[in-house]
Order: structure tokens, then sequence, then C-alpha cells
């Protein structure tokens, strides 16, 4: 970590300015939702959601804000204070891209199928307004939202 940057900086533990006047963030957290119902629903029997209480709010909640600390404050926090982390590749920090590809491997741990691989897309979306708020914040509710909206399409579909 450079001197200059506090460890909430680093972090992401900053509350972000004007989020939702930021009309990106607003249309990804959209389409975002949209897709994931369209995800539940091609996931099916396959999507493996318990539907007690804990589970539904580890996937809504704890999740999201436990690997957004991890993926987006840790790993892209640090990786952006280096040279190489700032490099961009269309568009997008490398250090946005390694913290989502550790994200993908994390749920490869625990699920083999598409729908742990197609998290590498969502992850690039949380890294980037990682990177264009410098805060978690916009990445917990994208995260959240998202993995809430896999639900209505398991359920409904299934």
């Amino acid at each position: 970590m450079h001197e200059s940057a506090s460890l909430k900086d680093q972090l992401g533990l900053t509350l972000p300015k004007q989020l939702f006047a930021d009309r990106q963030f607003v249309m990804v957290l959209m389409t975002g939702c949209c897709l994931s119902v369209a995800v539940g629903a091609l996931a099916g029997e396959n999507a493996g959601f318990d539907t007690g209480w804990v589970p539904l709010v580890a996937l809504i909640l704890w999740a999201p804000v436990i690997e957004e600390i991890a993926f987006r404050g840790v790993v892209q926090g640090y990786l952006g204070d280096t040279a190489f982390g700032k490099r961009n590749l269309v568009g997008l920090s490398c250090a946005n891209l390694v913290a989502a590809l550790l994200f993908t491997a994390w749920h490869l741990v625990y699920r083999t199928d598409l729908l742990a691989w197609l998290v590498f897309i969502p992850a690039l979306a949380f890294g980037y307004f990682r990177d264009r708020h410098g805060s978690l914040i916009p990445c917990v509710i994208l995260h959240a939202a998202w993995n809430a909206f896999l639900l209505p399409g398991w359920y409904l579909f299934s």
C-alpha cells in the first residue's frame, strides 16, 4: 500500500458521491436485474438454491458484502495501487480483471456448472464501478440486487 492512500480508501470503505445520479450505474443495475431473472429461469432446477431463510440471507446479503470486501476491496484495492493494476485493457483496469478472475475461480470451488463461469461478467461490472466510484457500495448494491433477482426467475420458471 502506498503511504498516501489510507486503508479505508484502499479497501473502498467510503461513500460514493451521487451514486444514483450516475446513469451508467442505474442502467447497469436495472439491466443486470432483468438478466438475473433470465439466468435464474434458465438455471431452473440446476440453480441449487435452498429455500430456507439462512441460505437466502446468505445469497442476498452476506455473500455480496463478504465477497465484495475480499475481491473488490482487498484484491482490487491492493492491485489498484500498483503500476500493473492501474493499466487498462479494453477500458477495464488490470486490477479489476485479476479480481474478476479470482472471483470466478472462487465460485468454481463450489460449483462447476455454467452459473459459476457466468459470474465473470458481473464481476467485471462490480469492479468497473469500484474503480469509477472508489467505493464498495456500488459493488455491494449491484451484487445483492443481481443475486436477489435470480430468485424470481428460478421460482417462476422451475
